[in-house]
């Protein structure tokens, strides 16, 4: 994925919960079935329960790696794989034939973890805001280092600075 603003779905999905910074309060956004085609402009199959659930298992996955939760919604939802032939070389192709935001997410998961790409979805330590890490080592771990963020917060920041004032304060 190159430096395009594209609307990255997945990243789209996880920040549906948040912690704004005004308040610091959690916000659920999807709160209704309704919601849910509000957000996401399609039918779904799926209920609101079940999305919920699943977006709270793909953020504990993306903030510290344990597959062992992502990999059990892929075996119980209905994804069909299939290898097909594209410029020569071989790829996965991931398909279903429902109308499910959960089975839409992990289609687009599965596609990342083929690119190679997955493990750049990292959520930020101090306000929880999703990202995707563009840097080329990908070792970012905040969200963002200047207020005029998507998140609006400089939570790399705001952890120096605090870091900082407390190595300073020891050593007084």
């Amino acid at each position: 994925m190159g430096k395009s603003k594209e609307k990255d779905e997945i990243i789209m999905f996880l920040n549906t919960w948040e912690l704004p910074n005004d308040s610091r309060i959690p916000r659920e956004h999807l709160t209704t079935q309704e919601d849910l085609k509000t957000y996401f402009a399609q039918e779904n199959t799926d209920n609101l329960t079940d999305v919920i659930l699943f977006r709270n298992d793909l953020r504990k996955v993306v903030s510290n790696s344990s597959l062992k939760v992502i990999n059990q919604w892929i075996i119980k939802r209905n994804i069909n794989i299939q290898m097909m032939v594209d410029n020569g070389r071989y790829r996965l192709d991931f398909h279903t034939n429902q109308n499910s935001i959960i089975d839409h997410i992990l289609i687009l998961i599965l596609r990342k973890v083929e690119e190679g790409n997955f493990h750049r979805y990292k959520i930020c330590p101090d306000c929880k805001w999703a990202f995707y890490d563009r840097s080329k080592s990908s070792t970012k771990k905040w969200c963002s280092m200047k207020k005029n963020s998507s998140s609006g917060r400089a939570c790399g920041t705001i952890a120096k600075v605090k870091k900082y004032r407390e190595k300073n304060k020891k050593s007084k």
